[in-house]
């Protein structure tokens, strides 16, 4: 896996450097050309991510709260607002680190795909430890919640076609390793509301 990451981030790398040489009139081109390759890495992270998931890390009992602020504040934006609600849980058998990132990537998402406020909320409910990412951007057409789980899959136009089509494979297989589930819904009043159960114990 270091191997295929070495060699597809090699050729990126040497782009960069030759972007240092171009002149000052060119800086136009320079900017495109670096944003296109931060792209280019982000999008194999996610393959690494997708195929690797961190499946070394052992779950350890966390406060879901805790990890849910601290990737918050990580994550938000200088000129977005996310609000977190968080109500009393327990600590949950957690693959920290995993969680983590799935969560980054609902926020992200939340963030790119709407303009308002981001609302966060954590509860408790039956079995299971819940996490809420939820905005007021233009939702999903029903018809396309289920795919969209599947690797390779990108939305339509209201939610962007742009990336790898594995952000929501990752986060699935991530949960999943933890036997929770996610879902998707769009709200009443607009938006989408992206919830994560994860269970109080193994």
């Amino acid at each position: 896996m270091a191997g295929i990451s070495h060699d597809l981030r090699t050729p990126l790398t040497r782009i960069r450097l030759a972007t240092e040489m171009m002149q000052a009139e060119d800086l136009f081109l320079k900017d495109g050309i670096e944003a296109d390759i931060d792209d280019m890495n982000n999008i194999i992270d996610q393959f690494i991510d997708y195929i690797r998931h961190d499946s070394r890390d052992k779950a350890e009992l966390a406060s879901i709260n805790i990890l849910v602020d601290e990737v918050i504040h990580i994550e938000t934006p200088a000129d977005r607002t996310i609000v977190f609600h968080p109500s009393q849980c327990p600590n949950i058998p957690l693959r920290y680190v995993a969680i983590k990132r799935a969560l980054a990537n609902l926020i992200q998402n939340a963030i790119r795909y709407s303009n308002g406020d981001i609302e966060v909320f954590t509860a408790v409910e039956q079995q299971f430890v819940t996490i809420v990412v939820s905005d007021n951007g233009p939702g999903i057409a029903e018809a396309d919640i289920e795919r969209l789980f599947q690797p390779f899959t990108q939305g339509d136009t209201a939610r962007g076609t742009e990336g790898s089509g594995l952000g929501l494979a990752i986060i699935k297989r991530i949960i999943d390793t933890h036997g929770g589930q996610v879902t998707l819904s769009n709200k009443a009043k607009g938006g989408l509301a992206a919830k994560v159960s994860l269970p109080l114990s193994c």
